[in-house]
């Protein structure tokens, strides 16, 4: 995977706002996962048409983080909701 890649939230898991978070629950139905502040940020920016550069270069504009950082951060994110079926490359 590189920033080139394009994600999509996987439309097989049910997602609930809760307050200021979500709760998105795995396609297969046993496991659910709690997403806050940046989380649900990120969420949001997985359209399928926004490659990780465009959501890394949001992260950026919104939050007062350093660069290398936030790609680290945001490749490790994005590692595990794709691991737990959450999103789907496009």
């Amino acid at each position: 995977m590189n920033l080139k890649t394009v994600f999509s939230q996987n439309k097989l898991c049910p997602v609930r706002s809760l307050g200021d978070g979500q709760v998105i629950m795995a396609p297969s139905g046993d496991t659910t996962h709690s997403l806050e502040d940046i989380g649900v940020f990120i969420w949001n920016q997985l359209d399928g048409q926004q490659n990780l550069q465009n959501v890394l270069d949001a992260i950026l504009e919104e939050y007062d983080v350093n660069e290398d950082e936030a790609r680290t951060d945001l490749l490790e994110f994005i590692d595990q909701m794709q691991a737990e079926g959450l999103i789907l490359e496009t």
